[in-house]
């Protein structure tokens, strides 16, 4: 086989492993688990956040039971105690006690509802924790698979650069000029010719062309200049 033709075939396949290199960089797996980890762990922020207000709010609230519970005692005391004999006094006491009870009670509600919250949030931290765990494994088995993978084919690429380079020294330095200005200026420097068409341009060739190419020659095609090998 024609040396050129080699040196075209290795010149291709260092452009797969590259672009294998590159598409394994930025592996779309590995994006999207990344995606949903940071999506859980700002998830977990928002129920953190929510949960120490929650905190704080049952704090005022268990503060709040403690105080009417000391004025309900306080107003016990004064209503059996004997020591107040004015009826409207006493019966003023009373409704502020039953008024008092009331508020207790909506307080104790409050405190209950927000103690459930708690809970429900607390249940929803451990799930996000567990959720970013398996996240976090699945990305390092990932990137320890994809660390390894580039490893591969960056040998690869070495093997394959350091026989482009030995082919290169074996071609004549006519011919590799030659090869190098069409590969500059095409990504396709070479095309193979099926039909007595040119693979590059699609423009059918003169017999005089296809006589050189039954001769395994390689020559340029006069429509768009590629090199043609049949």
């Amino acid at each position: 086989m024609n040396k050129i033709i080699k040196l075209d075939q290795k010149y291709n396949l260092m452009n797969k492993i590259e672009n294998k290199i590159k598409y394994i960089q930025k592996y779309p797996k590995l994006s999207e688990m990344r995606t949903k980890l940071q999506k859980i762990n700002n998830l977990e922020k928002i129920y953190m956040k929510e949960l120490g207000t929650l905190k704080e709010k049952t704090v005022l609230l268990e503060n709040d039971l403690k105080n009417k519970e000391y004025e309900l005692d306080k107003m016990n005391k004064d209503l059996y105690s004997g020591l107040i004999k004015d009826i409207k006094l006493l019966e003023n006491i009373k409704n502020k006690e039953t008024n008092l009870e009331k508020s207790k009670e909506i307080v104790e509600q409050d405190f209950i509802s927000n103690m459930d919250e708690m809970e429900n949030l607390n249940i929803k931290i451990e799930k996000c924790k567990i959720k970013s765990e398996e996240l976090q494994q699945i990305i390092k088995n990932l990137d320890e698979k994809i660390i390894k993978k580039i490893d591969e084919y960056t040998y690869k690429l070495n093997v394959n650069l350091d026989q482009i380079e030995a082919l290169r020294s074996e071609i004549n330095n006519d011919e590799l000029i030659r090869y190098d200005n069409i590969k500059n200026k095409y990504k396709n420097a070479l095309v193979k010719v099926e039909n007595n068409i040119c693979g590059g341009c699609n423009v059918e060739l003169f017999m005089n062309k296809i006589s050189k190419l039954d001769n395994n020659e390689i020559i340029e095609c006069e429509n768009c200049g590629r090199l043609m090998y049949k």
